[in-house]
């Protein structure tokens, strides 16, 4: 009984994470059926190896850890190496001080940087189910890309127990999974069935790696050679899944968006070149870039408040 193999494990992180910014970050891009965000945790499903269970995440701010508890059948795997994914997926071994003192002298990223200094970069659990979402996400919404996934997850991986939380009823696929499955009817195009089943088919093969240890540019040119795939999945899997610091999707457009000026994006040189200022750490400025844009958007919103309350204002 996976209730008999509890097993709970302190991940201790330095004061000042932000864990309601991680969740908020997270929350929308869950994966229906294998993760949920509720009452201010985490849990999802997950398989290593021949070992599968959920675990859950609760923050713990006045002792400055995360509390994982596990629930895996038979005990088959150390708690201490999914105690180490997860402290990977929520970016609790990051020295944030260089990177914020760095940061907090360019003029562009200081003012995210004031609001919010307890980001992190959310990685994820694996790097495979990353990339997979990486791919049902390009040019479409983040929703839409969400539903997706979901739908890959009840097509293509196990179903739960009923030992497991009523949210969880699904374990997501893996690459071999992918290979065996019909993916055709969940609203995608016949390409981006193609990208997808042929990155799971040279992972099996070996002939893809999702590991950090090759470097950015021998990934991003690896990876962009699938079809399908462009620089910008690229770094964005580099950046999340495989937690590059230097990781810099050019071509996103929250980026470019917060790199206008005067109502006019940068081109692609100007924001490659801008980036530089941040080197090696260009995926938490992307991140501080995005933030910049919920800062703009909030002063217009109250903005709008003031000028709607205001009898006098023409």
């Amino acid at each position: 009984m996976l209730q008999n193999t509890a097993v709970t494990i302190d991940l201790p992180y330095v004061p000042g994470f932000d864990w309601d910014g991680m969740l908020s970050f997270i929350a929308p891009r869950v994966i229906s059926g294998v993760e949920s965000i509720q009452d201010n945790h985490y849990q999802r499903s997950f398989r290593i190896n021949d070992c599968r269970g959920w675990f859950k995440v609760t923050d713990c701010p006045k002792r400055n850890s995360l509390h994982l508890k596990i629930y895996r059948d038979k005990g088959r795997k150390p708690p201490e190496l999914i105690a180490l994914r997860v402290r990977s997926m929520f970016d609790l071994d990051t020295d944030m001080g260089p990177i914020l003192q760095k940061f907090r002298k360019d003029p562009l990223l200081s003012p995210a940087i004031s609001a919010y200094s307890g980001l992190r970069l959310p990685g994820t659990w694996d790097p495979f189910e990353f990339t997979v979402r990486a791919i049902l996400g390009q040019q479409i919404s983040v929703k839409a890309a969400t539903t997706l996934a979901g739908r890959v997850a009840t097509l293509c991986g196990p179903e739960c127990t009923s030992e497991y939380p009523e949210e969880l009823m699904n374990f997501f696929p893996t690459p071999e999974e992918i290979c065996r499955s019909d993916i055709s009817g969940i609203g995608i195009t016949s390409k981006r069935q193609a990208t997808i089943q042929g990155l799971a088919s040279k992972i099996v093969d070996k002939k893809i790696s999702l590991s950090a240890e090759q470097g950015l540019k021998t990934f991003v040119d690896s990876f962009c050679e699938l079809p399908g795939i462009g620089p910008w999945t690229a770094h964005y899997v580099a950046m999340r899944a495989l937690k590059i610091a230097d990781a810099f999707p050019d071509s996103d457009l929250g980026v470019k968006k917060a790199l206008q000026e005067n109502g006019k994006m940068p081109t692609q040189k100007q924001t490659i070149e801008r980036a530089e200022a941040w080197r090696p750490w260009r995926a938490y400025a992307t991140l501080f870039l995005w933030k910049s844009l919920d800062l703009l958007r909030e002063e217009k919103k109250n903005t709008l408040q003031k000028d709607v309350g205001n009898p006098y204002k023409p």
